[in-house]
């Protein structure tokens, strides 16, 4: 099963696409749409809307996993990361693609067994768990791949269930 996930945001929104292969993970790609901070945002959210939709295209995924937006103390930030969000979504939408989305904490629990792992811990994890030479960079792209990791696991738990019903 192919697996896409996204670590919205406005200025840098992480991909990753893994495999999952019954208990085995599999790095297919990652990289990082990076916005202009000087263009207009609105001209932004069409990048960050264009490239993902060309990724959706070219790996054709099962399912997408999305990190929710957590509290922010920054309000204007906020607000435009969920502008990038909802555009994530719209995308994923589009394509008919099943969502799974999570908290940071369950990304960190399910990748690093603990909700509160810093950066590198996860890093390191990520590294470890899809068998990489070295940490994938940039750092939205190594969240993302996180979040695909525990986002797929999450949708084949799901399945299971349903199919039991």
């Amino acid at each position: 099963m192919l697996v896409l996930g996204v670590d919205p945001g406005f200025g840098r929104t992480g991909l990753g696409v893994v495999r999952i292969e019954g208990s085995k993970m599999i790095h297919v790609w990652h990289s990082c749409i990076e916005t202009d901070v000087h263009e207009d945002f609105a001209c932004r959210l069409q990048a960050i809307r264009s490239v993902l939709d060309q990724v959706v295209k070219e790996y054709q995924p099962e399912v997408a996993v999305v990190e929710k937006l957590f509290f922010q103390t920054n309000v204007s930030t906020a607000i435009n990361v969920g502008m990038a969000r909802g555009v994530v979504l719209l995308v994923l939408a589009d394509a008919n693609l099943p969502v799974v989305e999570l908290t940071p904490n369950e990304v960190k629990q399910s990748v690093a067994g603990y909700g509160s792992a810093d950066k590198k811990q996860m890093q390191a994890m990520v590294t470890r768990l899809l068998n990489l030479k070295s940490v994938p960079k940039p750092d939205d792209a190594a969240d993302a791949l996180a979040i695909a990791m525990a986002g797929g696991q999450v949708f084949l738990t799901q399945k299971r269930l349903a199919s039991n019903r």
